[in-house]
């Protein structure tokens, strides 16, 4: 936890404990009566989307752990050559909470934001729009968002609860308070909401799009050399 814990700081089914999954009960249970019930032509694919989308993050962020573990106990090309300490193990124990954070807010846009439902498997013009709404806008307020937190108000309030853990794991990139989550998904979904919006979104786009940021933070943070530096003598310019 943050040394100065500000509001928002925990989750909102923070007392359910293990149960907290419960909460998307009603639009499972939809989406599972849409197609019993529902003719095919009307499966709105993006709704039923949501969830394998969910299950696929939670899977790629074990496989990172899995292997940063693995380096760690190996013991080659580790970046901070220490062991992880069983307090961050419990600090981190609940990652996946911006996974069913996430997942509660596609549900939400996909029945109540305007052309959220019934999205198109793939579109060329959403995924570029994708791609340049990411390198511009995304980039630069989230520098400036980042440098932010780490004013002595945020950091103390919020930031200082990610930098917690010296060795970082893949996980360790969203052990955030929910606070900055709000923030982190309001920057990252300025493309996935702009193509929407306009008609141009995608499955693939969005979901491309979100298995990049889970990529880049599991990447970023798993404390081991994943590209040999010898690529870096012969390519310096990486």
């Amino acid at each position: 936890m943050a040394s100065e814990p500000g509001i928002l700081t925990d989750w909102p089914w923070k007392p359910l404990g293990s149960f907290k999954y419960i909460i998307l009960a009603p639009w499972i249970t939809e989406s599972i009566y849409s197609i019993i019930v529902g003719d095919e032509k009307g499966w709105d694919v993006f709704n039923l989307t949501i969830l394998p989308l969910m299950l696929w993050r939670m899977l790629h962020s074990q496989l990172w752990i899995s292997l940063s573990r693995y380096q760690t106990a190996k013991g080659t090309n580790r970046i901070v050559d220490k062991g992880i300490e069983f307090d961050q193990v419990d600090r981190e124990r609940n990652w996946d909470d911006q996974i069913l954070f996430n997942a509660i807010i596609f549900y939400l846009g996909n029945k109540y934001f305007p052309g959220g439902s019934h999205i198109p498997i793939w579109r060329t013009d959403g995924v570029i729009i994708t791609m340049l709404l990411h390198a511009g806008p995304v980039e630069f307020l989230y520098y400036w968002f980042h440098r932010a937190l780490h004013h002595h108000n945020l950091y103390s309030r919020y930031h200082s609860h990610h930098h917690s853990s010296i060795v970082t794991e893949p996980i360790t990139s969203v052990i955030h308070p929910f606070a900055e989550h709000i923030v982190y998904f309001a920057l990252f979904a300025i493309p996935v909401s702009t193509v929407v919006f306009t008609g141009t979104g995608s499955i693939i786009a969005i979901a491309g799009y979100i298995t990049y940021i889970d990529l880049m933070n599991n990447m970023g943070h798993c404390n081991f050399e994943l590209i040999p530096n010898w690529v870096f003598s012969i390519f310096p310019h990486l």
